[in-house]
């Protein structure tokens, strides 16, 4: 039981991680295109009310504000808990990955990034989920840590004392 419950952790992840990854990538190259035609417009005498290197660095910003909430809010709805480090491994892995292959893609926006690197980035961080997992929830009835008496035989707020 206890792998059925590893592997479904991994697939929830790789799941989330393939549409935040989709999801980011099109707030990329859609912020990637919008900077081409700003650069387009302003080098013909045009202004479309901005600058390239403002929506270059938008689109950069997005991609990676994106990643994280995806990623996290996406694994808390199918209910993990202690995502955050599939939630770090991501946006530095998505980070690392924009940062190599951003080039290709401020050539031509339309085009995909590698998908040798995209599948790096989605095992990688969907892997990252095994690692933290939730620990399993202690039966609220048993004995407390701090004591060895059951909490219904101590009284709330009473101090033990020794005789004199």
């Amino acid at each position: 039981m206890h792998m059925t419950h590893l592997a479904s952790r991994i697939g929830k992840a790789l799941v989330v991680t393939v549409i935040a990854a989709a999801l980011s990538h099109l707030l990329l190259s859609d912020g990637l295109s919008l900077s081409q035609w700003q650069q387009a417009a302003t080098n013909v005498g045009g202004d479309l009310g901005g600058s390239g290197d403002t929506a270059f660095s938008a689109a950069i910003v997005n991609t990676l504000l994106v990643m994280p909430a995806v990623l996290w809010a996406g694994m808390r709805l199918l209910r993990e808990r202690r995502v955050y480090l599939t939630v770090a491994v991501g946006t530095i892995g998505w980070f690392v990955t924009v940062g190599n292959y951003v080039d290709q893609l401020s050539v031509r926006p339309s085009t995909v990034m590698p998908l040798g690197p995209l599948a790096l980035f989605i095992t990688v961080t969907a892997l990252s989920s095994a690692v933290l997992r939730p620990q399993e929830r202690v039966n609220p009835g048993s004995l407390s840590s701090t004591s060895a008496q059951p909490a219904e035989d101590r009284a709330i707020g009473s101090v033990e004392r020794e005789p004199a």
